[in-house]
């Protein structure tokens, strides 16, 4: 599996990133690339490439700014559309009792706990394009949750650049 990730990476992913870092200039690139991190988790599309290439390209403080900004807007874009689903999904869930209690208990608490949890679910390997839209069935409020988001994402931020600059010397 590791052997085909790397073909793959070598063969497919790294020219298109290349086209990309040569067919636009930086102030396009990095719109183009905050977009990419806005839009790609709102259709469940894994968002890594374009980190990689905001750390190739841009370095580490504006190469981080730019994946901010982009994560932090889909992450947005996922809670408002989660949250209008809010009631239809807590309707649907009334089905299975102990799964709406967990999901209640998730919402519950001061802004601290709620800010806790989303750090710590976004340190966690679950999957960010998930969690933006099932943070909008519980009750956690709007801020924590982006703060969270914020915090928790920093550390892995940092590595996309570093993991960024790796593949640039592989190459």
């Amino acid at each position: 599996m590791y052997v085909f990730s790397c073909v793959c990476y070598l063969q497919v992913l790294f020219p298109i990133m290349k086209w990309e870092a040569s067919a636009f200039g930086r102030p396009v690139l990095a719109l183009v690339l905050v977009a990419s991190l806005a839009i790609f988790p709102l259709i469940l599309v894994p968002s890594g490439p374009s980190m990689w290439l905001a750390g190739m390209i841009f370095g580490y403080g504006w190469g981080f700014v730019i994946i901010i900004v982009g994560t932090t807007l889909g992450m947005v874009g996922a809670y408002w559309i989660g949250s209008l689903f809010r009631e239809r999904l807590h309707a649907w869930l009334k089905r299975w009792p102990q799964q709406i209690a967990l999901i209640k208990l998730a919402g519950e608490g001061s802004w601290f706990h709620q800010f806790r949890v989303v750090a710590l679910f976004r340190v966690s390997p679950f999957p960010y394009s998930i969690f933006n839209y099932a943070v909008a069935v519980t009750e956690i409020k709007f801020s924590p949750y982006v703060c969270g988001s914020v915090a928790g994402m920093t550390p892995e931020a940092f590595i996309y650049i570093y993991r960024s600059f790796l593949a640039a010397d592989l190459s």
